[in-house]
């Protein structure tokens, strides 16, 4: 996969992040294995040049991390609400970022091109672009 805005160890440190929010079960793909993230450019296409700058550089070193400190920073993040200070500000943007990001790509109903299962949209019953009758 390639994007024009994030490097190769960018897409794989949001994998990384993507695949602790979303590890997939039986019934569902993990993040990766949907292959969504084969859209991101859709998403930076409408993000100022110096915040896909910032993002690349977080994923970046997020793609070096072991898994567990992956996994201490999700949760981390998640409950940066409770706190106050610069630190938790930072942590509770980067927690909206990231999580934005992982689940608009994840419930966007685009697979990736090689995934042929079931999308996750379509397991839920759930349809972004269904047409209602009368509208």
């Amino acid at each position: 996969m390639t994007s024009q805005y994030l490097s190769k160890s960018s897409i794989k440190g949001l994998n990384r992040i993507g695949d602790i929010l979303i590890p997939g079960n039986n019934e569902f793909p993990s993040f990766s294995e949907y292959m969504c993230i084969d859209h991101i450019d859709d998403l930076l296409n409408y993000v100022p040049p110096g915040d896909i700058k910032d993002l690349g550089m977080v994923l970046g070193v997020l793609s070096y991390c072991p898994k567990s400190v992956l996994t201490w920073l999700v949760k981390v993040m998640s409950k940066a609400h409770k706190s106050r200070g610069a630190a938790a500000a930072l942590l509770r943007q980067l927690n909206m970022g990231i999580r934005g990001i992982v689940f608009s790509l994840y419930y966007s109903e685009k697979p990736g091109i090689g995934y042929k299962a079931e999308n996750p949209c379509e397991r839920i019953g759930f349809t972004l672009n269904k047409v209602r009758d009368g509208a």
